[in-house]
């Protein structure tokens, strides 16, 4: 599941995967992105990869800051999903 997260993701910034989830912060992936200008953007993508993985009901986007990096958002949203289907 956090697989296709992260896929459809990169997908819906336009960039590759390698590099939303290298480590380098959200501003970073934000400013490389051909398709995201601001982070609602960003926000869009995250939630549109929720959307299309089927889980967008039972999760909520955490709250980060563009310091952090698409893996923390990832990392946040697994947490979810795993109390969720517990």
């Amino acid at each position: 599941m956090l697989a296709d997260l992260r896929t459809n993701v990169a997908r819906r910034l336009g960039l590759p995967q390698e590099e939303v989830f290298d480590g380098r912060p959200l501003s970073a992936v934000l400013v490389a992105s051909p398709d995201a200008i601001n982070s609602i953007d960003l926000l869009d993508a995250f939630a549109g990869a929720l959307a299309d993985a089927g889980v967008d009901d039972d999760v909520e986007l955490p709250t980060m800051t563009l310091d952090h990096t698409a893996e923390d958002v990832v990392s946040a949203l697994g947490k979810q999903l795993a109390t969720t289907s517990s």
